[in-house]
């Protein structure tokens, strides 16, 4: 008997996102499979629905999962091996000031052969690929809880992974992609967990780099200025001193 659309989308189980063939497969019965034309009129009718929404050519997010898919969870089926990462995971986490709608993903490059980066745009969904070395996204790379977000039921990147893989891409010659910016909040990053990746992608320069970078681009006075005042830095012990110092000669002077 062919299943019905609530047993197909429902459940704690159920699949988030869809392709023709996994459709298909769960229309169909033990003895035969679902007739061509009735799938597709029944992706045609749960698209106009609202229920599943369009990604790409046969690639569907199915709204009815709780919790809601995000575009993000569909970027590995857009492009094969590729990884939720970069500004996507640091918007996310509220390390970079600034949300994109736009999903950013790295993919592994096996020694020359490495997939198409170009850009995929569908539907008001917008995916950016940036080729990185295998090796740098595999085992090689740090242990899986320190490169994985393991809360997630897709491949993305830890907020600290993402980072480092933002800083190779930025000083990469085969990528137009700039540096990661230098006014992002670091107390939501692990420190550790940072520095342990480093390590293990041999970018622990290229991070000192930044951070020094970074640290300079804090001090200066026009971007404390700017900051929020919960974010400002207290006043040097100097300075804290300095102002003792004249307040006590001011009053002796009385």
């Amino acid at each position: 008997m062919t299943r019905t659309p609530t047993t197909i989308l429902l459940g704690a189980e159920a699949p988030r996102v869809m392709t023709v063939p996994m459709i298909a497969a769960a229309f169909a019965d033990r003895r035969k499979k679902a007739a061509r034309n009735t799938v597709f009129k029944w992706i045609r009718d749960q698209t106009e629905a609202g229920v599943l929404r369009p990604v790409t050519r046969g690639l569907y997010l199915n709204q009815l999962a709780r919790p809601q898919p995000t575009a993000a969870e569909a970027a590995s089926f857009v492009r094969s091996g590729a990884v939720v990462s970069l500004q996507t995971v640091l918007g996310d986490a509220g390390i970079t000031n600034s949300y994109s709608d736009i999903v950013t993903s790295v993919l592994p490059v096996q020694g020359r052969v490495a997939q198409s980066s170009r850009s995929v745009v569908a539907n008001g969904i917008e995916y950016r690929f940036h080729a990185m070395p295998a090796r740098l996204l595999d085992d090689e790379a740090g242990d899986l809880e320190d490169r994985m977000d393991l809360d997630v039921l897709y491949p993305r990147a830890t907020p600290e992974k993402a980072l480092l893989d933002w800083i190779y891409l930025g000083d990469s010659p085969r990528t137009r992609l700039a540096h990661p910016p230098l006014d992002i909040d670091l107390e939501r990053v692990d420190r550790r967990r940072l520095k342990r990746l480093a390590g293990r992608m041999k970018l622990s320069k290229q991070l000192d780099e930044y951070l020094a970078r970074k640290h300079k681009y804090d001090r200066d006075p026009s971007v404390r200025a700017n900051a929020p005042v919960s974010e400002r830095e207290p006043p040097a012990e100097r300075e804290v001193e300095d102002r003792q110092t004249a307040r006590a000669k001011k009053g002796n002077s009385k």
